[in-house]
């Protein structure tokens, strides 16, 4: 029996040294304002990271997901994750310019001409270096950037192929002053319409078109009151998995690996689910009776040349000439890398 109890001891000494390895216990929080569908791209995405960090860390680390705006809007996510009331965050660049402007270079129309130079770039210095400013400002880290993808124009009786085509539309967009600038520089009227009023008012013809990400063209339905829509991509709205700074430097060292080793799958995950949703949504839309039209790359300059020197004063004035500058740089020298690689 002392044998047993002295061995017994023995094990409980050494498991007490394996728990203190991995340091504190950490329950974590994690808010998403995106659709609570265990289908969706950014829920399946969670699960990876939550399923790799408790497993990796022996449970000293567990994350809570809670879909659906639960814990707030975006915005209020991005205020918890500041106070730390939130540990975790998934959210898009809409809210961030409150708390840090240089974010608004993402608004430079036509900035990314495709993901693989725009994962290049978040995924390379020029990402790395905006996201550590932001973590000096806000106390808010990144722990890794992933996509809630392209943005294209939708309409309902015109076909628009060229710039001249978007003259005299009302095209719904966001209360962004950069977003409306760019629909201006078509000679298109920006119309700004609450996201949940928008299905009626395309329906009403209280506007004449909008811009959507394919997957939320095909998971709203709005093939049914829009006919046409242009793949051109104006904008690229990043997703960025957030951490609260704090709770991250009281996490041991193999915590922290776990837990940005599980962000690194979940960007992986949400990329290849993004892309997967929006190819399926593209054919799904053209079967329910929307033409899809493909620009060309003359067609893709035209509107770049126009919407981007209005948009990127604006943005200079805002996130700041220099960051403006450089994220300019940083694509030029991605598509430079690229086309050396296909030579």
């Amino acid at each position: 029996m002392k044998r047993a109890a002295k061995a017994l001891g023995v094990l409980l000494v050494l498991g007490v040294f394996a728990g203190s390895a991995w340091g504190q216990d950490f329950k974590l929080k994690l808010a998403n304002a995106g659709p609570a569908d265990p289908a969706d791209r950014t829920v399946i995405a969670v699960e990876i990271l939550k399923n790799h960090v408790e497993t990796k860390t022996g449970g000293t680390v567990t994350i809570e997901a809670f879909h659906a705006s639960q814990l707030g809007s975006e915005k209020e996510i991005l205020e918890g994750l500041k106070l730390g009331t939130i540990e975790l965050g998934v959210v898009t660049t809409g809210p961030v310019p409150t708390l840090f402007k240089p974010i608004m270079v993402f608004d430079i129309p036509y900035l990314f001409p495709s993901q693989v130079i725009a994962w290049d770039v978040l995924d390379g210095p020029f990402g790395h270096k905006l996201m550590e400013e932001m973590r000096k400002v806000t106390g808010i880290r990144t722990l890794a950037i992933s996509e809630n993808g392209y943005r294209h124009f939708l309409t309902k009786d015109k076909q628009v192929k060229s710039v001249a085509d978007m003259k005299g539309l009302k095209i719904r967009t966001m209360e962004n002053p950069a977003h409306m600038k760019m629909v201006e520089s078509f000679g298109a009227a920006p119309t700004p319409v609450a996201f949940g009023e928008l299905y009626m008012a395309l329906q009403q013809g209280v506007v004449d078109g909008c811009e959507l990400p394919v997957t939320l063209i095909n998971n709203g339905k709005y093939y049914e009151v829009q006919k046409h829509v242009i793949l051109d991509g104006h904008l690229y709205n990043p997703l960025m998995l957030f951490v609260n700074d704090g709770v991250w430097k009281k996490m041991s060292d193999d915590q922290k690996t776990a837990l940005y080793e599980g962000a690194q799958l979940f960007s992986i995950a949400q990329r290849s689910l993004s892309e997967r949703q929006v190819q399926m949504g593209l054919l799904n839309v053209q079967e329910k009776g929307m033409t899809v039209y493909v620009p060309t790359a003359a067609e893709l300059k035209e509107f770049q040349t126009v919407s981007q020197p209005e948009v990127l004063e604006y943005v200079k004035a805002q996130a700041g000439e220099q960051w403006v500058k450089e994220a300019l740089d940083a694509v030029a020298a991605s598509e430079a890398k690229i086309a050396e690689m296909l030579k």
